[in-house]
């Protein structure tokens, strides 16, 4: 297991350059916009703009704190996401235009289609609250992300804003909140 501490994050523009995001994990380590197999990432978002456009990647996105994003998509009906809701699955190479009713901050979990998939939600956990991560995939690793509260992983607590990488087998396998803690959980596996 890898913690994350927040300000072990990587700050960069967005690929349009219309905001900054900030980099949880990418693998391989040291992979560009270009040629990631997955990557877990925060962004603020100020405006209504355009994505970002990543053919070959299926992405989910969350809305962490603030306001209302609303992703309108030429081929499919328009989806509001409002703060702790279920992420929104979508492909990277879609045409999406995105409103807001008021600054905000998301969650972004990107895959590699033909290498990698992923599961995202939205957990809210009361103190002393458990929540279990299953391996039920070769291969398949679990990124936990905390928004509010801590999240504690085994004996390593994963404070708001750290995020801790599962990628063994060995690696605990349950989550508990400390105090009443909101996150995500992202598990990812390799496939084909």
């Amino acid at each position: 297991m890898k913690l994350i501490p927040a300000d072990a994050m990587r700050r960069m523009p967005w690929k349009n350059g219309g905001g900054v995001t900030t980099e949880i994990a990418i693998e391989p380590a040291g992979a560009t916009l270009d040629n990631f197999d997955w990557r877990v990432s925060t962004a603020q978002v100020d405006a209504a703009g355009a994505f970002s456009r990543f053919a070959g990647i299926d992405r989910s996105l969350a809305v962490i704190a603030g306001g209302r994003l609303t992703m309108h998509r030429a081929d499919a009906e328009a989806v509001m996401l409002a703060p702790g809701e279920a992420p929104a699955r979508f492909p990277g190479e879609a045409d999406v235009h995105a409103t807001l009713d008021a600054p905000l901050s998301d969650f972004n979990v990107m895959t590699r289609r033909d290498a990698w998939a992923h599961h995202a939600e939205a957990i809210a956990l009361a103190a002393g609250e458990r929540r279990s991560l299953p391996r039920l995939h070769g291969g398949m690793q679990w990124l936990v992300y905390c928004v509010h509260g801590v999240l504690s992983i085994g004996a390593d607590d994963v404070p708001q804003g750290a995020a801790a990488w599962l990628d063994a087998e060995g690696d605990p396998d349950t989550v508990v909140a400390r105090v009443g803690s909101v996150g995500y959980l992202v598990a990812l596996w390799p496939v084909g």
